[in-house]
Order: structure tokens, then sequence, then C-alpha cells
């Protein structure tokens, strides 16, 4: 019965309101098996100046969380970004490491001491968050000219150039209706 109910808080679901600024994939993987939110990784210490004043627009709209590793280059990352972004805005350290791992990183940070890191902010996940699907594969896809009316898009909403999965994301990031973009640049 224990093993039961440990497994039972273990798939707990959370979520977090804003966006949770991490420094690579394999931390957006781990944290989102059990965080449902909006990720932004920076790419490490060399977070582009493009990728900082796109959060500068997104600290308007939207609540930052930043969780870095627990070494010199984590707590560079977090005080470069910090140093240049004002707004709404916290900084959340992985502390504690599963016992198996040598790394000290978010990805290998226990799950217990992530929640606990991001504490009140959290809440569990009652289907609060969903990602928006704009459409943008079929806007892009079905446009005579694909490569300029993703251009178009990237350069009206000064978004970061990706793939499509990307793009929708900054744009939920940024507060972005789907109808806006529909109503923009059709079906």
């Amino acid at each position: 019965m224990r093993m039961h109910a440990v497994y039972l808080t273990s798939m707990t679901k959370y979520y977090l309101e804003g966006i949770l600024i991490v420094e690579g994939k394999s931390d957006v993987s781990y944290l989102s098996s059990f965080i449902n939110t909006l990720y932004f990784t920076t790419g490490g210490y060399d977070i582009s100046e493009e990728k900082i004043n796109f959060l500068s627009r997104v600290a308007k709209v939207n609540k930052l969380y930043v969780m870095t590793d627990n070494d010199e280059a984590g707590e560079k990352i977090a005080e470069r970004i910090k140093s240049k972004i004002n707004g709404i805005f916290e900084i959340k350290t992985a502390r504690k490491f599963k016992n198996f791992s040598k790394k000290f990183g978010v990805a290998e940070t226990t799950k217990e001491e992530i929640v606990r890191a991001l504490g009140k902010n959290l809440v569990k996940d009652e289907g609060q968050f969903t990602h928006i699907n704009y459409g943008l594969n079929k806007i892009v896809s079905l446009s005579s000219e694909p490569n300029e009316i993703k251009n178009r898009i990237i350069n009206d909403y000064r978004l970061i150039s990706g793939n499509i999965k990307f793009l929708e994301n900054q744009l939920q990031m940024l507060k972005i209706s789907k109808e806006e973009i529909i109503s923009k640049y059709g079906n």
C-alpha cells in the first residue's frame, strides 16, 4: 500500500504560470515530465542578445523564472539574465541532487527539490496549461511563398528564428492570440 502512495505522488503533475528559463534541452525534457509550463532554453552561458531582448519583451507580459545548474556557469547565466531584464523575475537554482549523479545540473536534481525550490509558484495541474496550436504549419505550407510568410511572422513579432513549434511557443510566451495570427496571415 505504501509503495502505491509513493508511486501516485511521483506521478503528480504541476503547473507553473509563466516561463521557466533553463540551460538546455535535457532540463526541459526532465522538468516537463512533472511541470507543465512554457520553457525557454538559453543554450548555455553565451545566451545571445537576441534571446535577452526577446525575454525582456516576454517579461512585460509573463512572469519569468530561471533555473540554472548549481555551478559557476549556471550562476553566471542567471546573473547575466537578471542584470539585463527588468520586470517580474525570480531565480531558483537547483541545489539537491540525485544520489547516483556526479553532475550538478537541473536534470540531475530530485523532483522534490525542484518542487520545493519553485514553492508557492507551483500548483497541482488541473488542466490550466495548454499549448496553443496557432496553425502556423498550415499557414506557412499553404502559402505560395512559405519562407516569405514565415519570415514576415518572425519580423512582425520580432521572434527568434527557428522551427514552427519554436515560433508558436514564442507567440504564446508573448500572449499573442491565435485569432490575431489567423486574421493577419489567414488559415
